[in-house]
C-alpha cells in the first residue's frame, strides 16, 4: 500500500513539474481550437479592467462592459499578437480575418490560457 501512495505522489510531482508555463510574446499567432468561444475588447480600458477585477476579487466596484464592445471569437479564428501592456496581462491583438471589423481588438491574458489559444506557426531562426 505503501509503494502505491508513494508512486502516485512521484508520477503527480513528475506530471505537475513537466507542464510547461506558456509565455505569450507579441508577434505570437493564435488560433481557437475548441468550441468555447474567446472575447474580445474593443477598448484598453475594459480588459484593464477586468484584469483589475480578477486581481482584486473582493472589489467593491462592480464591472459593467457594454456587449456592443466585445467580439467572440470563434472555433478557427486567428489573431496575432501585436502589442503587450501592463507587463504582459494585456494584449493588443489583430484579428486575422479577410475582412475584420476593427484593425484591433484586446485581450487579458487570463483569457488566453483558459481558452486554449494555440500557437499555429513556429519561427525557426
Amino acid at each position: 500500500m505503501k509503494y502505491l501512495i508513494f508512486s502516485v505522489l512521484v508520477t503527480l510531482t513528475f506530471s505537475l513539474s513537466a507542464k510547461e508555463k506558456i509565455v505569450y510574446e507579441v508577434g505570437d499567432e493564435l488560433t481557437l481550437k475548441r468550441d468555447n468561444s474567446v472575447v474580445l475588447f474593443y477598448y484598453k480600458h475594459d480588459a484593464i479592467e477586468l484584469n483589475l477585477n480578477r486581481e482584486f476579487i473582493d472589489s467593491p466596484y462592480g464591472l459593467f462592459i457594454d456587449a456592443r464592445d466585445l467580439y467572440r471569437i470563434k472555433k478557427g479564428e486567428k489573431i496575432r499578437l501585436v502589442e503587450s501592456f501592463r507587463d504582459g496581462k494585456i494584449f493588443k491583438v489583430e484579428l486575422l480575418k479577410e475582412k475584420p471589423r476593427r484593425d484591433h481588438y484586446f485581450i487579458e491574458i487570463e483569457s488566453l490560457r483558459s481558452y486554449n489559444l494555440i500557437n499555429t506557426e513556429t519561427t525557426s531562426g
